[in-house]
């Protein structure tokens, strides 16, 4: 629908319409000739907040385009192409959650002095013209060279590692925060945030011992003659917000662009989801030793299951099974790993397609997780199919049953010892 406009055509009908807390949604069919039909979305916000990412900001980030609309009663609109098949009222349940956790990201990433840049604002409600809106705290170059560098504070959460650095150098100063993720590789998604907020990278940070980092800086500003006239104190405090507030907004973010890109409407820098599936598969795939493959093969011998206090079981197997020759998809992932990953597409693809076998550890706390209950349903399924063939091979950590998987299945006790369960294991993978 390139250079047409999503207002005007032979015919038009309007064939869908919805209404939610924040916006009123119809969906027009447009037709110039039997064969040329195309279908648009138009949105009419009428709810604002008095500060803040608007819902009209949410909707120029994934694709719509203000305009006066014969749709909406002649008035303005937020406008774009859809697909003759788009779900409009799922779509309008979706903006308004996706505009709920935006705006709470929001809160907890300004605390830290990370502002959203606005593409609209209240123009749309006031009847101004569109005008961007950022804020920029940075000063010019690196982060990490100058003729003086201090470094200041230490801080973390369960995700990141922070740091607070002082740089002076001929044309500025100021503070440089520096951002380290504790669980490597990033996930995906978590690596688009960070590209999103406009983070930069720097590979040899001396803060966390010449290890890569992301960081951003906030330049010096004095305001008057006094003390306390400089923003000083607002560099520390947003530093000192990080390890309470900073992984909140960033979990808020991936929420958010999740619960709309199941429309193909995310607004965070992602790949392709079967790229990106793809990507986070080969990332976590053990290889043997003595393999000369760069990237994860299209299927594996083993996919291991478990909850984080079966870890160091998982880990010991998986080492084993790689020295063995056997290549693994042992997921030791951490819970940032899980923020706005499409859950069952994911394991599904693990744990249905790509495993000669499921290793899975049952344990009152593998029966909680909602992930290790996804990847035991896909695992489930492939067991159903393979008629009757050993297809999960569970471990025993308690008493705990699970759901689908009858106490007369073989199950082999941890008491056996991890390291004689991964022999057993590594006989059966040679049969």
């Amino acid at each position: 629908m390139h250079g047409r406009d999503p207002h005007q055509a032979l015919k038009h009908d309007v064939i869908g319409e919805a209404r939610s807390a924040s916006s009123v949604f119809r969906l027009a069919r447009l037709q110039w000739s039997k064969a040329d039909i195309g279908f648009s979305l138009h949105v009419g916000p009428h709810t604002f907040s008095m500060s803040g990412f608007q819902i009209t900001d949410l909707l120029s980030l994934v694709g719509f385009h203000r305009s006066t609309c014969p749709f909406l009663d002649g008035r303005q609109c937020y406008v774009r192409w859809v697909e003759e098949s788009f779900d409009i009222a799922g779509f309008a349940a979706s903006l308004d959650n996706a505009y709920s956790k935006l705006t709470v990201a929001q809160s907890h990433l300004e605390a830290c002095g990370v502002f959203l840049n606005q593409p609209e604002g209240w123009a749309y409600f006031t009847g101004k013209q569109s005008r961007r809106t950022s804020r920029d705290f940075n000063m010019p170059g690196d982060g990490h060279t100058a003729m003086k560098v201090t470094s200041m504070k230490k801080s973390e959460d369960a995700t990141f590692m922070y740091r607070l650095s002082w740089l002076e150098s001929m044309e500025s100063k100021g503070w440089v925060i520096h951002y380290r993720p504790k669980h490597l590789p990033l996930s995906s998604e978590l690596s688009s945030v960070l590209s999103f907020l406009n983070f930069r990278d720097f590979s040899d940070c001396s803060e966390f011992d010449f290890e890569s980092c992301s960081w951003r800086s906030i330049a010096f500003e004095q305001r008057g003659d006094g003390v306390f006239d400089s923003n000083a104190e607002s560099a520390h405090r947003w530093f000192d917000s990080h390890s309470s507030q900073f992984s909140l907004g960033i979990e808020g973010l991936l929420g958010s662009n999740a619960a709309l890109e199941k429309f193909r409407m995310g607004f965070l820098p992602l790949p392709e989801a079967s790229a990106r599936l793809n990507n986070d598969i080969e990332v976590r795939v053990v290889r043997p030793v003595k393999s000369a493959s760069t990237k994860a093969p299209q299927s594996f011998d083993v996919a291991i299951s478990f909850a984080g206090s079966e870890r160091v079981y998982a880990n010991v197997l998986a080492t084993k099974l790689k020295e063995a020759g056997y290549s693994v998809f042992f997921d030791d992932f951490f819970p940032e790993y899980l923020w706005g990953k499409n859950l069952v597409d994911t394991f599904d693809e693990v744990y249905r397609k790509r495993a000669k076998y499921c290793v899975m550890f049952i344990s009152s706390e593998y029966k909680a997780r909602a992930w290790t209950n996804h990847e035991r349903k896909s695992a489930q399924a492939r067991a159903l199919l393979e008629k009757g063939n050993d297809y999960i091979l569970p471990i025993r950590i308690d008493d705990t049953e699970i759901d689908g998987m009858p106490p007369t299945v073989g199950y082999l006790p941890i008491s056996m010892g991890i390291d004689e369960i991964a022999n057993l294991l590594i006989r059966k993978l040679r049969n």
